[in-house]
């Protein structure tokens, strides 16, 4: 089984392109590149995050701004998420020139991600997850996956943002492990959304 966030979703729909690999199931959350993901252009944005990469600024500051950034975009409640795992994320891009190399390469893999995907090569189970607070990329592709993949489900969080596994953890262990179900009948696609709301 292959579970990834956002672009680790979109390489988990990818492999599962591939059915010679033989996956048991997949688990995409908040996959990027199927509603076309906008997180580029919301971060590019954020006019603290675009001082503190251009300006003479100390690391520490870069650090902070980033955090702020990652927490108003990432999650619906920020409270709910381990400080740690933030600022873990913020010390990946510690420096002003780090940030700088992880956006131009994050600007290198849009049309990477606006490569079609090859939904109707999927045959291993799909459980998407999605919160459904999401500013970073829409539940709305789901729709896509649901409709070409051979046995696909949608679980909403509700109250919850692009990072579920960080913000509610506790549900996505849960789903991983009653996934992959038992199939639905020959020729009959699971198309059932879920909301979780405990």
């Amino acid at each position: 089984m292959v579970c990834g966030n956002s672009l680790g979703g979109c390489a988990a729909l990818r492999l599962a392109e591939a059915p010679e690999l033989g996956l048991a199931g997949i688990v995409p959350i908040a996959p990027a590149g199927l509603d076309m993901a906008r997180w580029i252009g919301l971060i590019e944005r954020e006019l603290g995050l675009r001082i503190a990469l251009t300006a003479p600024v100390p690391d520490r500051a870069v650090r902070a701004v980033v955090a702020q950034v990652y927490k108003r975009l990432a999650f619906r409640h920020p409270g709910r998420v381990d400080p740690g795992a933030i600022s873990t994320f913020a010390g990946h891009l510690g420096s002003r020139a780090t940030a700088s190399r992880v956006l131009a390469s994050g600007r290198r893999l849009v049309p990477e991600l606006r490569d079609p995907f090859r939904l109707d090569r999927i045959s291993c189970p799909v459980l998407l997850v999605w919160g459904e607070n999401d500013v970073m990329v829409f539940q709305t592709g789901a729709d896509e996956v649901i409709a070409a993949a051979a046995e696909a489900r949608l679980e909403l969080i509700e109250d919850c943002g692009h990072c579920p596994q960080l913000e509610r953890p506790e549900r996505i262990v849960e789903l991983l492990l009653e996934f992959p179900s038992p199939p639905p009948p020959r020729g009959k696609r699971a198309r059932r959304t879920a909301r979780s709301t405990a």
